[in-house]
């Protein structure tokens, strides 16, 4: 990951939303939602391809032939229509084949780590538009380098000066209502900024206002996330007070050289939105 950042022109601070919400979730995720966008059931519709054209595609290894033996009616999931939308777009912006296939290269970071998608990068931000009011924009720079982002990302890569060159900007939720016939979706460039926080969110920062805490320690499991929180003091009346606070705790007193340290130890559940 650290090579891959050195040479990159352009950077997006690293988010704790997004590793949250999609390395911790969204890639071991079997949704309903997440099957729906990536089932292979649709035939092409507006796009108005010609067989020509897509095999074309094919060879040129910005679309995927997974028919057998590369014959016959291929079906598209919306995840696969979203992206050949998306590649009308940047033709009719100038990019040939070999910048859209490094473009697709980029997108295609994260796909090892998913066994559902071909695509997670873009299928997470897919269902994000579906879902949210959020604006999502899938930008491709002038070298070629691209990335799927909300609003709020690139305007803070802007602030910080970690965006070196110009880019083309496709708004990924005026594609997704398009294919999911939902008018209501529309992204709310007054608001956005003002993303409700999750419920681990919550807990986080509560959990670092706290006095005498040590540590925090988050594990996953299954669909619960289970929280760890130590408190450390050399106040025995404030261990018993923190201690009495808590449903489920546990308090140990740890002497060196006949002075006491108390340990409390808080653990709580919150279970994945």
């Amino acid at each position: 990951m650290d090579g891959y950042l050195k040479n990159r022109k352009n950077i997006f601070p690293a988010s704790d939303w997004f590793d949250l919400n999609f390395l911790g979730d969204f890639v071991h995720s079997t949704s309903k939602s997440k099957k729906a966008i990536t089932e292979q059931i649709y035939k092409l519709g507006e796009e108005k391809i010609s067989s020509r054209v897509l095999n074309h595609w094919y060879e040129a290894g910005i679309l995927e032939d997974d028919r057998p033996n590369g014959k016959g009616w291929k079906k598209f999931s919306i995840s696969e229509l979203v992206w050949i939308r998306i590649i009308m777009k940047l033709r009719s912006f100038g990019l040939d084949l070999a910048r859209i296939k490094k473009v697709k290269q980029e997108i295609d970071f994260y796909n090892s780590a998913d066994k559902t998608s071909k695509c997670p990068l873009l299928d997470f931000h897919i269902l994000l538009a579906a879902n949210t009011s959020t604006p999502i924009k899938f930008i491709v720079f002038e070298s070629g380098e691209a990335n799927v982002l909300r609003q709020s990302e690139i305007d803070i890569a802007n602030a910080l000066q970690c965006i070196s060159e110009d880019f083309i900007s496709i708004d990924l939720n005026r594609l997704v209502a398009m294919f999911l016939k939902k008018d209501e979706i529309k992204p709310d460039y007054l608001t956005y900024l003002d993303v409700p926080k999750t419920e681990l969110e919550k807990e986080v920062e509560n959990s670092l206002s706290m006095e005498d805490i040590q540590s925090i320690t988050i594990q996953v499991k299954d669909k619960d996330y289970l929280i760890d929180q130590e408190f450390f003091t050399t106040d025995k009346n404030k261990a018993n007070t923190i201690m009495s606070a808590l449903h489920y705790g546990k308090l140990i007193e740890k002497k060196n050289a006949g002075k006491s340290t108390y340990q409390v130890t808080n653990k709580k559940k919150i279970t994945k939105g």
